[in-house]
């Protein structure tokens, strides 16, 4: 089934002041900004209706928790990038964490996952989204099994800097396409993550459009 092979361990589981353009942080001097709450998760995940707009089909919801997914990929390298909301990402010191997995029901089809974590201060989430992403480009080209799962895919990781990460993984050894793309965001005291899984390039605009919706919830709670 293609599910189980898809997000490895989420199958089986399951100080700045700005402004927001496009879902970015953008340095305004006159504006104050305020840490998100623990439970302020909710506001920032995509309901599925929202995700409807964006995947373009219903889904259903497959997997919630409120704690990070767990392991660690055959190449360690890949472990944080295995799927979102893993703990290798997102560590332990999180105030308030919510991980969710939608699939399209039994099509298989799509497959989305959406993770928020909200941490003490803005200086205790970049320190763990500089940790998080300590190896990602260790993983780029890399081909490893799922955390979890028999899988096997290939990784490429475009782009990382201070406050995002671009990846994907390539499922390969199946005669059709299948990629997972994904992105995290480091907002405020919060790390937002995407992943969209389908047979064509359609997810990479997905997870960008539902980062950008995610980062300006969160610039929206934080006050401005």
């Amino acid at each position: 089934m293609r599910l189980a092979a898809i997000l490895g361990a989420a199958a089986v589981l399951l100080a700045g002041c700005a402004q927001t353009v496009a879902g970015s942080a953008v340095s305004n001097p006159a504006q104050g900004i305020t840490p998100l709450r623990a439970g302020d998760t909710d506001q920032v995940l995509i309901g599925p209706a929202q995700l409807h707009d964006i995947i373009g089909v219903k889904l259903q919801t497959d997997a919630d928790q409120t704690r990070p997914i767990p392991g660690s990929s055959a190449v360690p390298a890949c472990s944080a990038l295995d799927a979102a909301g893993m703990a290798a990402f997102l560590g332990d010191k999180w105030l308030g964490m919510h991980v969710m997995l939608f699939t399209d029901g039994d099509k298989h089809d799509h497959v989305v996952a959406e993770a928020v974590a909200i941490y003490a201060d803005g200086a205790a989430a970049a320190a763990q989204f500089a940790t998080g992403t300590k190896y990602a480009k260790a993983c780029d080209g890399q081909r490893a099994l799922s955390t979890g799962g028999d899988a096997a895919w290939k990784f490429s990781v475009p782009d990382i800097n201070a406050d995002t990460v671009r990846w994907s993984k390539q499922q390969i050894g199946i005669p059709f396409d299948w990629t997972c793309y994904a992105e995290a965001r480091l907002r405020n005291n919060a790390i937002v993550q995407a992943m969209a899984c389908q047979g064509d390039d359609g997810g990479q605009v997905a997870v960008t459009t539902m980062t950008d919706r995610m980062s300006a919830s969160v610039w929206e709670l934080s006050g401005h």
